[in-house]
């Protein structure tokens, strides 16, 4: 019977979850000083060595303490960071420490989803704490939305710049989103933006982890106030087009408030399917919508890729001076 109860689990419907949705969402704690961020790799390998002693004096300069996974930076599966029960028992670990108050992703590639039979996240309804990554670890964020639980889109440990003295400002945002101190991003004008004032809960990240999980029960439901972020990185024109379509069909994008169009990053064939870039491709879907859509949004596979409150209420604005997206603090 044991044995059932994970296979159970996965075929419960949305259910208490979707409800905590709709209503409110748990904040995990911003961290104080002192304050310990677990390390681990859910996915991919990490494509090179980093100095321990490197990523140990960055966090300290931000006043926090790295804890790594045993194996966060193992190098012996040609593709994964490690086996799937490896990398599961890595993140349960971290999930269960109260010691550690945040949770970042090594990088991602692909391999979240695989770890979703194998890892109980329950314990964060009680013991809240930042999951933080993107594209993979979109994943994870669908996770989190389907729990009720805020998470933070942006920089993984592959994106620090460890041998410079002065980091980015994704890498900068990623330390204020942490400690409570990011309120407001501003984007300059697009000519495909959409103009109007919009308001719902922030959800999203990689487009084609999103279409993935249509089906299972970590689809991205908006059937409550939400806007919904896109970006991706690698794809061709038509498997763009054919994603879209996917949102379009499944009903996302009738139902969602604004769309925030991030970096869409080498986009390949785009002439032969008769558009100048993925962008183009996007508008076609978002236009007749009559809701406020904002591209060049910060977010995605090139810089700058600023941290998100994924699950936080949040205000859009956009006109001819461009846009403004404010986290909503109250609840």
């Amino acid at each position: 019977m044991k044995r059932l109860i994970p296979l159970l689990l996965c075929l419960l419907p949305l259910g208490t979850a979707a409800q905590n949705n709709s209503t409110h969402f748990i904040r995990p704690p911003y961290l104080h000083r002192g304050d310990t961020v677990g390390i681990v790799s859910p996915a991919g390998k990490l494509p090179q060595k980093i100095d321990t002693a490197k990523i140990r004096a960055r966090f300290e300069a931000w006043g926090l303490h790295p804890k790594f996974g045993q194996f966060w930076d193992c190098r012996k599966e040609p593709y994964f960071a490690a086996t799937d029960r490896q990398r599961a028992e890595d993140l349960q670990r971290m999930i269960d420490d109260p010691s550690v108050k945040a949770i970042l992703a090594g990088r991602g590639g692909y391999g979240s989803v695989r770890l979703l039979p194998l890892v109980d996240f329950s314990p964060l309804r009680k013991n809240p704490k930042w999951i933080i990554g993107f594209s993979d670890i979109t994943t994870l964020h669908l996770v989190m939305r389907r729990l009720g639980i805020e998470s933070i889109h942006g920089p993984m440990l592959t994106g620090f710049h460890f041998d410079q003295l002065q980091e980015s400002s994704s890498v900068e945002s990623l330390r204020k989103a942490l400690f409570g101190e990011m309120s407001r991003i501003h984007t300059k004008p697009h000519p495909l933006n959409r103009h109007g004032v919009a308001r719902g809960r922030l959800a999203g990240g990689n487009l084609t982890m999103i279409c993935a999980a249509n089906g299972t029960p970590e689809a991205l439901k908006t059937d409550t106030p939400t806007v919904l972020l896109i970006e991706e990185v690698g794809e061709a024109a038509y498997r763009i087009d054919r994603m879209m379509q996917s949102l379009e069909r499944c009903g996302v994008l009738r139902n969602v408030r604004a769309v925030l169009v991030g970096h869409f990053t080498r986009t390949s064939d785009c002439s032969g399917f008769g558009v100048p870039n993925a962008e183009a491709i996007i508008a076609r879907y978002l236009r007749d919508l009559g809701i406020p859509v904002v591209f060049g949004f910060p977010a995605g596979h090139e810089e700058p890729n600023f941290a998100l409150y994924m699950g936080r209420e949040v205000s859009v604005r956009v006109d001819q001076t461009g846009a403004s997206i404010d986290f909503l603090t109250a609840e």
